[in-house]
């Protein structure tokens, strides 16, 4: 899916969360619509498509923020960086951008080199 439509769901991998039976875990899934069952109610915080603004980039913009995405969620939710690239596989710029002997990347599509 289109980063611009992905909704990234996450349980931060902190001691506050010990409890909570998503701690350390990720899911990217479709952005929710009207009438849609919320997924994303087992996990403690969203990101990507949930911020309004995410929706409406494209291009270097909206790659450049994958990537932030995903150092925070890594540096600041302490987020294995493995299950991590896991869920972010969902996200076709992702595929595209990452390196290409890493698992799960693609090739970029005609028309949309550096």
């Amino acid at each position: 899916m289109r980063a611009a439509e992905a909704l990234i769901a996450w349980t931060p991998n902190k001691d506050y969360e010990a409890d909570s039976p998503t701690r350390g875990q990720i899911k990217v899934g479709p952005l929710l619509h009207h009438g849609m069952a919320d997924w994303t109610l087992p996990y403690r915080c969203t990101g990507g498509a949930a911020y309004a603004h995410r929706r409406s980039i494209d291009g270097w913009r909206q790659i450049a923020m994958i990537f932030i995405e995903f150092n925070s969620l890594v540096l600041m939710h302490d987020m294995d960086p493995k299950v991590v690239h896991e869920a972010f596989l969902a996200i076709d710029e992702y595929r595209q951008r990452i390196s290409p002997d890493l698992p799960g990347a693609e090739e970029t599509p005609e028309g949309e080199h550096d």
